[in-house]
């Protein structure tokens, strides 16, 4: 229970509140519309017993505004509620944007409320340390969640106690498609996993203990927001839970605690918002501009030309494959496309047809009709589909005179679609229309569609609470490119696939993003200038928050370092020790120090080992002529001799570069073989999705993770590797008949051809390996060599001829020319002009003919 100050009542105070968010909200004098709206809701708050829920969420979201703890505009029915608008537990006028208050409480189904709060991902624990102290620790807990075995990972489970072979065991899991919510029973319907199951006894007998075991509980963990609020401890109620030395939760799941009738609340930590708030303070911090994000407008011209240019990398929701081609065809224009949008985007609307019709009637490629002219005004917005539920209640109640809350009641029923209770419902919609004067034919028709529908209608609140965020941080980018790019690479420093997807995006935007440097980076990814963001220390794999602290605090106390001696001098070598150190070198963080990186590494202990000395006679008093001169601060002067050596080789740099900071700075192991790509690759990893399953395709790359492993059935040695090519990475599997053939050659850092079956089964794609062929043995596959020279001047025959001479070798050369007659003619030169395949010899054939007319024959 909630216990407003100076004594005062609940319901009362809760009055004071709204009318205090209605003059905020709306100015003077509030419209009737707005106030019957509120007398509304609060008379349904009070009468099911619901305000003291309402208070204890306006506290803690006022504590976490009060200390400036980022706070979503809302998700969930939620945002239906003025009550909810009014006390700024979220961002959306529910009147503006058609949204129902019954979708989220409905006086005739006692049911509780449920208010989801996203938080900004590294402070949410604020909140709910503020909830445990204001309401006792005994009375406050996170909520317990059971992991089940789902229908991949019980055969994988089962298979792995039965001792089938890894293989065979991916090989069955795989053919369960990867569809959400599937079970065994469905996954035994497609053929494949059908005919295996009734002719192979082994696999018979693992997917009928599978399907003993699908849907128990397999572990138990801490839910990922859910926290429970009592007004007696906990213990009192039910079992608690330890599931480890320092973590206390709820002995029952969510859905058991809502039985019991205690209150559950979803804090969810939101990393957006922390990208956000962090972009904010960037634009006031280097453009000295306060943003209000609860302001900014609605149809901003340049966010629109971002979401229609589907330049949407690191927006949320909108980041996608699919969703940036969706966004292609869409071209919205308004805020409410972009909320149908996201409700649109789902396997029901996609596979029914709806997501096309809209489009198309969108761009007026389909005509827009209504079986009755009072559907214009609800389904107006959306061209004329029902892609919301609160349109089904609205046309419920519009048509067939229902409440709010009985057409609330009408939605569930058709979600649960229960025939007898369908049957009911359809009655009383058809009688209800008929008593408003419309012809029964229609009302039939309009409740089939309604019914139709309603199995992929979405929650418009929830899309539009979204498409809130979605906005908010399109808006950034579109309007604040370098601010929001290094917001976003800050927030995910710890995640190198991300900081590798979006440092390739700033690129793309026109961003430099620098190296890391000792003089120049802080923790954080910083703003340089209009086009630059500078690396942080902490995306630096070994350097923790102490050791960038020293560096930082030395650096703004007496200047920038001068020498690594000066460095050593100056920073805390407890903190900044040689392993720190060691990676600062080898990402290229002390490369402002002029020196080669491989001389640095062969002075660094020497380095360590004179201020180590230096800063213990400091300590005991001792100093010498030098430290007078050098200033109390460190070593000003390079007194440690660099020695004459030559720098790591290029590989080596660049390796060292990934490994510490995650992804190539100075370049990339295969921009030498670019060329190579394009001639051997038969497609990018990038593009693989657009592939076929189970197509024959050919890739180079380089080897960059090896995992070994052996078959459980024969012990056989087989692998599992990470290739990268320059537009991305992907899984491939050496089962062990490959691997007896090719092991040899899987080296980590070997650029390789790998040819073998695209695997799409899984969200990701795979590549099952046939066979691999070092680069630099790729040249001995070429059988032959085309060259097009139709249409061009035929005095480029002696330039040619000129270069395949420097070149001998056995590889025979066609050329492809125009006859007199108008006809193609493949001519094979004479055999002292066959040639040794050669990069060289490619380059300069592209040089002078241009790539297109250029072709290799394996």
């Amino acid at each position: 229970h909630y216990t407003p100050p100076a004594g005062r009542a609940r319901e009362e105070f809760l009055r004071d509140l709204c009318e205090q968010g209605l003059k905020r909200r709306f100015g003077s004098p509030i419209g009737s519309e707005v106030r019957q709206r509120l007398e509304h809701e609060l008379a349904t708050i009070s009468k099911m017993g619901f305000v003291s829920y309402f208070l204890i969420v306006w506290d803690f979201i006022h504590f976490a505004k009060d200390k400036g703890i980022p706070v979503g505009p809302g998700r969930g029915s939620a945002a239906g509620s003025l009550v909810s608008y009014l006390l700024g537990i979220t961002e959306l006028d529910p009147l503006k944007y058609n949204l129902l208050f019954e979708r989220f409480l409905n006086p005739e189904r006692v049911g509780l409320p449920d208010i989801d709060i996203d938080f900004c991902f590294e402070r949410r624990q604020e909140v709910i340390d503020y909830v445990t102290n204001k309401y006792g620790k005994a009375n406050v807990a996170q909520i317990i969640t059971f992991g089940t075995m789902l229908a991949r990972a019980v055969i994988r489970d089962v298979g792995r106690v039965m001792d089938v072979s890894y293989a065979e065991v991916d090989r069955i899991a795989k053919l369960v498609p990867a569809e959400l919510g599937i079970t065994l029973e469905d996954a035994l319907k497609t053929d494949e996993l059908k005919n295996l199951y009734e002719n192979d006894a082994t696999v018979h007998k693992l997917l009928d203990t599978a399907k003993d075991l699908e849907g128990l509980s397999r572990h138990a963990s801490v839910h990922a927001a859910g926290v429970v609020i009592s007004d007696k401890p906990l213990d009192e109620y039910m079992p608690l839970s330890k599931i480890d030395e320092d973590t206390l939760t709820s002995g029952y799941s969510m859905k058991a605690l809502e039985k019991i009738g205690l209150l559950k609340m979803d804090f969810l930590g939101l990393r957006t918002l922390t990208v956000i708030a962090e972009a904010i303070k960037i634009i006031k911090r280097t453009k000295e501009e306060e943003i209000d994000i609860d302001l900014i407008p609605l149809d901003d011209k340049k966010t629109f030309e971002l979401l229609a240019g589907a330049q949407t990398i690191g927006v949320f929701q909108l980041e996608s494959a699919g969703m940036r081609d969706l966004l292609k065809k869409l071209n919205p224009t308004r805020f409410e496309e972009l909320i149908a949008l996201l409700a649109l985007y789902r396997p029901g609307p996609i596979g029914s047809g709806m997501l096309n019709d809209f489009i198309q009637r969108k761009h007026g490629l389909k005509p827009i009709a209504y079986d009755h002219p009072r559907l214009e005004k609800i389904l107006k917005d959306t061209y004329g589909i029902m892609v919301y539920q609160e349109q089904v209640m609205q046309i419920a109640s519009e048509l067939a005179g229902f409440s709010m809350a009985q057409a609330d009641l009408l939605r569930r029923a058709m979600a649960k679609k229960i025939p007898e209770e369908m049957d009911s419902q359809r009655q009383k919609f058809v009688d209800g229309a008929v008593a408003q004067k419309i012809d029964r034919r229609i009302a039939t028709k309009v409740f089939d569609l309604i019914d139709y529908f309603s199995g992929y209608g979405f929650n418009r609140s929830h899309s539009a609470a979204y498409a809130v965020i979605s906005y908010r941080t399109a808006y950034l980018k579109s309007n604040y490119p370098v601010e929001f790019m290094t917001a976003l690479l800050t927030s995910e420093k710890e995640n190198t696939d991300k900081v590798v997807e979006y440092v390739k995006e700033c690129h793309r935007m026109g961003l430099t993003v620098r190296n890391p440097n000792v003089n120049d980076s802080f923790s954080k990814f910083t703003v340089e200038d209009r086009q630059t963001i500078r690396f942080g220390l902490l995306a630096v794999k070994n350097v923790g928050q102490g050791a960038i602290d020293s560096i930082v605090d030395a650096r703004q106390k007496s200047g920038p370092f001068k020498s690594l001696e000066d460095l050593c001098g100056r920073v805390d070598l407890r903190l900044v020790n040689k392993k720190v150190l060691e990676s600062l070198i080898k990402c290229g963080s002390m490369d402002c120090f002029e020196l080669l990186r491989s001389q640095m590494m062969s002075m660094l202990q020497e380095c360590l080992d004179q201020s180590a000395k230096a800063h213990k006679d400091r300590s005991s008093g001792q100093f010498s002529f030098f430290d007078a001169l050098d200033g109390e601060n460190g070593f000003s002067r390079a007194r440690i001799k660099a020695p004459d050596i030559k720098e790591w080789p290029e590989l080596q740099l660049l390796a060292f570069e990934k490994e510490i900071l995650g992804f190539y700075v100075s370049g990339h192991p295969l921009a030498r073989y670019e060329h190579l790509l394009k001639r051997f690759a038969s497609c990018s990893i990038a593009n693989l999705t657009s592939r076929r399953d189970s197509e024959e395709i050919s890739m180079v790359g380089l080897i960059n993770k090896i995992k070994m492993t052996t078959t459980r059935a024969k012990g056989e040695k087989m692998a599992i590797l990470k290739i990268e090519d320059l537009s991305g990475m992907v899984e491939a599997i050496v089962f062990p008949n490959a691997y007896k053939q090719v092991s040899r050659h899987i080296i980590v850092n070997n650029v390789v051809l790998a040819r073998g079956k695209l695997n799409l089964k899984e969200d990701m794609p795979k590549i099952m390996v046939s066979d691999i062929t070092p680069i630099d043995e790729a040249y001995r596959m070429i059988s032959s060599i085309n060259i097009d020279l139709c249409g061009l001047n035929q005095s480029i025959l002696a330039t040619l001829r000129q270069k395949l001479t420097l070149s001998p070798g056995k590889v025979p050369v066609y050329l492809h020319l125009d006859s007199e007659s108008n006809r193609r003619l493949k001519i094979l030169v004479s055999q002292d002009l066959f040639v040794n395949p050669r990069q060289e010899l490619f380059n300069e054939i592209e040089e002078l003919l241009g790539e297109e007319r250029f072709l290799l024959t394996f």
